[in-house]
Parts: C-alpha cells; sequence; structure tokens
C-alpha cells in the first residue's frame, strides 16, 4: 500500500510540475438496492412463467400446449454429446413423454397482463 501511495504522490507532483491540471473526484456514494418495483413497467402487456399455485394480482393464467410425436429417443445426443430431449418442469411449465401417444408434450404456464 506504501508503494502505491508514493507512486501516486510522484504522478500527482510530476503533473503538477508539468502543469497539468489536477482534478480530485469526490468519492461517489455506493448504489442503493431498493425492494421497489415502478409501477411504469407493468403498463405494457406482459407475461412471466408461472410459479405455485396462483398468479399476482392482476394476471391471470393462460397456457400454451404443444404435443408432437416421439421421433426422437429422450436418450439421444447431438454431436457434443448434449442429450437432445430433457423431460422435467419448471416451475408450472413442463416437458413429459406419453409413451402410449406417441408424443412428447409441451405445456407452458404464464401469468399475464
Amino acid at each position: 500500500m506504501a508503494r502505491f501511495t508514493t507512486c501516486f504522490y510522484i504522478i500527482l507532483l510530476l503533473r503538477i510540475v508539468a502543469g497539468i491540471p489536477v482534478t480530485i473526484r469526490q468519492p461517489q456514494p455506493p448504489h442503493q438496492m431498493s425492494n421497489k418495483i415502478s409501477d411504469s413497467w407493468t403498463e405494457e402487456r406482459l407475461c412471466v412463467l408461472k410459479m405455485g399455485s396462483s398468479c399476482p394480482s392482476g394476471f391471470t393464467e393462460d397456457k400454451l400446449k404443444l404435443s408432437v410425436q416421439t421421433d426422437v429417443n429422450p436418450k439421444d445426443t447431438d454431436r457434443d454429446g448434449e442429450q437432445l430431449i430433457m423431460m422435467g418442469q419448471a416451475g408450472e411449465t413442463s416437458l413429459t413423454r406419453n409413451v402410449y401417444d406417441a408424443l412428447y408434450t409441451l405445456t407452458i404456464t404464464t401469468c399475464c397482463k
């Protein structure tokens, strides 16, 4: 730390001798986090993925559903070894496989305003 301080003062002295203006900035206060959300962000239509039993106040539940034939085995991978299809659920959104009907079904559940 002492070496840094010494270098700082030497550079400062050289700038003064050379006639280069020296400005000292006031330290900026740290950014304050806020839990307040501006009302303006909700004025436009928007949808968020649903998580939990109900949508937030002012939002209504919507669903998208896509079912396709199971031509691809869930264990198949691409050339990099990444699995092509991953079954599962995230919040109220899910991807399932119905062996009897030979279908993959993607259900996306949202809360929209």
